[in-house]
């Protein structure tokens, strides 16, 4: 059976990637642009695969970019990588900015937050095979979460050159505009409630602090063993992104 022809919608900035790769600071500094509006929070409006749902939530955010004098809007959801065809089907003007961060960071931190390296071990690999496969794509914009924390300014002039506007100075100083995304915002996980307000208010307070460099602590939280078994499981992918473990 055929699907029925559907005008295309107009597109906007989608930030995704493996869970704590830098996803929500990222989308932080994007949408500290004067022509850019940045929604709040992880909207999931793709996860569905619905276009109705999709139309909807886009209207709405074409709405917001105009009661704020913005040019476009960029939102985050990092599990949104597995349905880019939907987004790019549906939208096809839409601006994919991907990120990545070292397996060794990213699997330690959602550890953390999982408690199991199988569960941390396995979204890495599924959510950057994913990442891999779309990263040539022309309107995929690739970026390590190492190079920003290395030269945010360089890092994002080059971005924002991707999305067709000028780098702002001001991007870098988006802290001094304090934010709350997440405490207001429906949970997203499958944690008890008490716990996942607890995450969220933890990411809101990630989100209003200054750029700084995680990486490489990944030595405080993992043994040997564990580092074995993440450099026999990711190493392939690892070293496709860039990385060398």
């Amino acid at each position: 059976m055929h699907r029925l022809w559907r005008p295309p919608l107009a597109g906007g900035i989608h930030v995704c990637g493996c869970g704590h790769s830098g996803t929500s600071i990222l989308t932080r500094l994007i949408g500290a642009h004067s022509q850019i509006h940045a929604i709040p929070g992880e909207t999931g409006v793709a996860k569905k695969e619905r276009f109705s749902r999709y139309r909807q939530a886009t209207t709405a955010f074409w709405r917001a970019c105009r009661e704020h004098n913005a040019q476009t809007w960029v939102e985050k959801t990092p599990k949104h990588v597995r349905h880019l065809g939907f987004i790019l089907d549906s939208a096809p003007s839409s601006r994919i900015v991907l990120i990545c961060r070292d397996p060794r960071d990213t699997v330690a931190s959602l550890k953390r937050r999982y408690g199991r390296l199988g569960k941390a071990l396995g979204r890495w690999q599924r959510d950057n095979g994913l990442v891999n496969h779309w990263r040539h794509h022309p309107r995929v914009w690739l970026l390590r979460y190492e190079d920003l924390v290395g030269d945010p300014r360089a890092s994002l002039e080059t971005l924002m050159t991707f999305l067709d506007l000028a780098f702002e100075p001001s991007q870098l100083n988006y802290h001094q505009q304090q934010e709350n995304w997440y405490d207001r915002s429906a949970a997203t996980t499958d944690q008890p409630a008490a716990e996942a307000l607890s995450h969220k208010a933890h990411r809101n307070q990630q989100i209003n602090q200054p750029l700084f460099n995680h990486t490489g602590t990944y030595q405080r939280d993992l043994s040997q063993a564990e580092l074995n078994r993440i450099r026999r499981r990711c190493g392939r992918l690892a070293r496709t992104l860039g990385y060398s473990l």
